[in-house]
Parts: C-alpha cells; sequence; structure tokens
C-alpha cells in the first residue's frame, strides 16, 4: 500500500447521486515519496500564469479520499476530449458499490458543454480539469500525479465500468498484498478479452485484456515505473506495460473470465493507426527498452510474412 502518514479524523460518510456511499476526510492523509520515486502526488494541479485551467470537485470543498484498512483507495482517472458518452461513464463510476473510490476526470478542453457538465457532478467528482493538453498519455500522466490512490487505473469516458467491479478489484488488493498489478476480465464488443501472459511479452504487446477499463496498478509500483512516454503517439501504454514487466519485473494476477470489469466501448487509440505504423513504432519501443536486435528482426520478418500471405488470402 501507498505508505502514509496516519490520520486521527473520522470518516465523512456522503452519498452521491446514484445513492452510492463514499468515504470522505476533511484531512488528508500525507503522501510520503521514496527516494526512486520517478514522480510525485499532487493534491491538486498546477496552475501556470497565462495559462487557462477550469476545475472543480469535491476536493476544493476541502474532502479528500484517504486508505482505510481493508478498504484500500482505488482511483480512476477518466481522459477526455468531446465524447458525447460523457455522463454514462461517470454514472458507471458512481453506480459502483465500493465506498472507498476516487474519480479524476481530465479533460481536454472540449469546450463549454462539457464543462456544464463537469459542474453539474461536482459533487459525484472527485476533482476534474479542463485545459489543453498533449493527447491521451498527457491526460493519463496528469491522472496519474493527482491520485491519492493505493491502486489506480484508467477507464476512458468511453467506457463503462461493470456495477460490481471494483467490489471485485478490492477483493484481489486486499487477498493478494505482494502484487503490483491486476489485469481484470473485459468486453469489447460481443467478445469477452480475459488472461495475462507475461512470457510473451518478448515477440507480442497484447499480452494483457486491456490497459483500460480492466487493468489497475498498485501506486507505488507506478512510481518506480515511471509515467506514459509522450514521444510515442500511438502504443505509449505498451511501452509502459514492457517496463513493467521487462525492465522492472512486477508481478501481477489475473481475474476470473467470469469476472468482467466493464466495457470498452470505443476505446482503442493505438489500433486505429496502421498495420505498419504500429509495427514500427513497436520495435521503436522495444529498441529503445534495450530489447535483442535479433528478435527484433525475427519480429519484422515474421509479422510483414504474415501480413503479406493474409493480404493473399483476402484477394
Amino acid at each position: 500500500m501507498v505508505q502514509r502518514k496516519l490520520s486521527l479524523d473520522k470518516i465523512i460518510k456522503i452519498k452521491n447521486s446514484k445513492s452510492r456511499t463514499r468515504f470522505f476526510f476533511k484531512k488528508k492523509n500525507n503522501i510520503i515519496s521514496k527516494k526512486n520515486d520517478k514522480f510525485k502526488i499532487r493534491d491538486f494541479p498546477e496552475v501556470k500564469k497565462k495559462h487557462k485551467i477550469i476545475f472543480g470537485g469535491m476536493r476544493y470543498r476541502g474532502y479528500f479520499k484517504n486508505s482505510i484498512k481493508n478498504y484500500p483507495l482505488i482511483s480512476i482517472i477518466m481522459p477526455n476530449y468531446k465524447e458525447k458518452n460523457l455522463v454514462k461513464a461517470i454514472k458507471s463510476i458512481l453506480d459502483q458499490k465500493y465506498e472507498n473510490l476516487e474519480l479524476i476526470i481530465i479533460d481536454g478542453d472540449s469546450g463549454p458543454n462539457t464543462v456544464n457538465k463537469l459542474k453539474k457532478n461536482n459533487n459525484n467528482i472527485d476533482l476534474w480539469i479542463s485545459e489543453k493538453d498533449q493527447g491521451l498519455w498527457d491526460a493519463w500522466n496528469k491522472g496519474f500525479k493527482l491520485a491519492r490512490g493505493d491502486f489506480v487505473g484508467i477507464v476512458d469516458s468511453s467506457n463503462l465500468l461493470y456495477k460490481d467491479s471494483m467490489n471485485v478489484l478490492r477483493d484481489y488488493i486486499v487477498n493478494n498484498k505482494k502484487i503490483d498489478f491486476v489485469c481484470g476480465t473485459v468486453k469489447k464488443g460481443s467478445k469477452i478479452y480475459a488472461g495475462f501472459r507475461p512470457h510473451d511479452i518478448n515477440k507480442q504487446f497484447n499480452i494483457i485484456p486491456s490497459s483500460v477499463v480492466g487493468f489497475y496498478m498498485k501506486m507505488n509500483s507506478l512510481k518506480r515505473v515511471g509515467l506514459l512516454n509522450l514521444k510515442y503517439k500511438i502504443q505509449s501504454d505498451y511501452d509502459l506495460i514492457y517496463r513493467m514487466i521487462v525492465t522492472h519485473k512486477l508481478k501481477g494476477i489475473r481475474t476470473k473470465g467470469t469476472e468482467i470489469f466493464g466495457t470498452l466501448g470505443d476505446s482503442g487509440f493505438s489500433t486505429k493507426h496502421g498495420y505498419f505504423k504500429s509495427l514500427f513504432n513497436e520495435l521503436k519501443i522495444r529498441l529503445n527498452n534495450n530489447q535483442n536486435l535479433i528478435m527484433l528482426i525475427y519480429i519484422f520478418l515474421g509479422r510483414t510474412v504474415m501480413k503479406f500471405f493474409s493480404f493473399l488470402a483476402n484477394r
């Protein structure tokens, strides 16, 4: 769990608009940084001069979330940019039965209509900001640096969480103290994706069901690995996963195939790019992480041959 100084503050129980109880404190437990942490947690976003930022949420009213024994704080980061289903995504978080849950929304300056939706949910969201950013991965990084949870995950504004998923996650966290991350089962379209194959990472990236909706990482472990690398316009989440498993040798656990955390909706930013653009970007990530050059040549030739035969078969 995240190391903190203990607080004697009493728990305040507040119901949200979906009549779900959430735990709050009027005092925050200080998050203690370690020497090797690659980033620090902030309570509020940095506001620079001549920098337009709109913000809100319960933290600005002096209500904070803290970890509680047997109730680890789970932080959910929700990136958004002009997503029509934003309110539905928010409601799926609000409808979670788990009481110690934190919602942080990072909006990329979607405009007045989105800001109005966020303001209407001021009492339901722990912290939200709306400002111009450098894209999806930048939004993830901003959220990570604002998350106070013991575990943190991404739920995009086009995603939906299923009602009991955070209670399922809580049980895995409490009953598996030494794990660094949890890979939850997810749904995309009519298909269910489950499993965790760390031994395959040297030849393929899709070793977990998804990096959103079903993937939750211990904050202390994330601070050891570091944030997403913004130089990768696509697949930066895969770079993070590679560093987690290969460089830092973190340990994860998978949920059962029947324990579906939610649906991915229209997620899949990296998959919307061309085959060879994605392939070359993957090779760049592997090279920058010092993977064996012979294996990189093997991956390139093998994927290219497979693509060629697939093209012939579909003619």
